[in-house]
């Protein structure tokens, strides 16, 4: 249970971290990237199993995407709508699942879909000036991304996700590496972001992984559901950004309708979404949370 907590503050510093660093975009996630890849491949004692299989090339691409995306969104619109815009990836799990793993949606489904449009809308609509727009959409994108990711973990019978993770850290080194060029950062943002890769990538998905094993599914989906909430407040105690009164209201609207669709969801233990709850089996992603 302490280690699901410290998983879900770990992740909930992202937001401050990248606000507070002057590099380009493209340099954060690149850097943070390759140093979330070299802790995966230590992590896998230098031997991963890679399949280069259609789902495990397209989940690294879909898992890059949602790295790259969340600093993109973080730095063109408010934390808050960044990381709370990622958590909308359960909806779209729901909805490509049925397009494509020819899952049935139920009926809360339905409900959880309009729930979660309705929070989106308030969030995007929240604060349209400065690229904040742009932001928004980009945010969209990660939850996009990770559904994506999700859908090809699921293809991947019996496969661990270890080498798909690992792969998307790669790709995610090598999309942002011409901008070290483009956009050379200065020395002292560096280190900042070689603490994200290693304290709010890679350590929380091993501690994830780890205590999964004696935690249940409901633990793992409601102690980490810490990254949304504080992620908003450690940007705001630090450089006193305030989201809004719509941000506020929609990321309620959003949170709630996640964690009721996830509950309902751990109650149909054999057609279980895997986009929050589980971890325990290796194609079983871990909750959002891997941005």
């Amino acid at each position: 249970m302490w280690l699901l907590l410290l998983t879900g503050l770990l992740w909930s510093v992202g937001g401050v971290f990248i606000k507070t660093n002057d590099a380009n975009a493209f340099v954060i996630s690149s850097i943070r990237g390759g140093v979330a890849a070299i802790v995966f491949f230590v992590a896998l004692r230098g031997r991963p199993k890679m399949t280069w299989s259609r789902p495990q090339v397209l989940g690294a691409l879909a898992y890059s995407g949602v790295l790259t995306c969340f600093v993109l969104s973080t730095t063109m619109t408010s934390a808050a709508n960044a990381i709370l815009l990622e958590y909308t990836a359960p909806i779209f799990v729901a909805i490509l699942g049925w397009l494509i793993l020819r899952e049935r949606l139920r009926v809360y489904d339905i409900f959880a879909i309009v729930g979660v449009a309705i929070g989106m809308y308030l969030l995007m609509s929240s604060n349209l000036s400065g690229g904040h727009l742009t932001g928004n959409m980009v945010g969209v994108a990660t939850g996009v991304c990770y559904a994506i990711f999700v859908i090809c973990l699921r293809l991947q019978k019996e496969v661990s996700p270890y080498e798909t993770v690992l792969l998307g850290n790669i790709f995610t080194f090598l999309i942002g590496l011409p901008f070290f060029f483009i956009a050379p950062p200065a020395p002292g943002s560096i280190p900042p972001v070689i603490f994200l890769g290693v304290f709010q990538i890679a350590i929380p998905y091993l501690l994830l992984t780890y205590s999964s094993k004696n935690a249940k599914a409901i633990d793992i989906t409601l102690l980490t559901i810490l990254e949304p909430l504080l992620n908003p407040v450690w940007v705001f105690l630090v450089t006193g950004e305030n989201p809004g009164v719509r941000t506020f209201i929609g990321g309620t609207v959003l949170l709630v309708v996640v964690i009721l669709k996830s509950l309902v969801t751990l109650k149909q233990p054999t057609e279980q979404e895997g986009a929050l709850p589980t971890e325990p089996p290796p194609t079983e992603p871990p909750p959002t949370g891997t941005e």
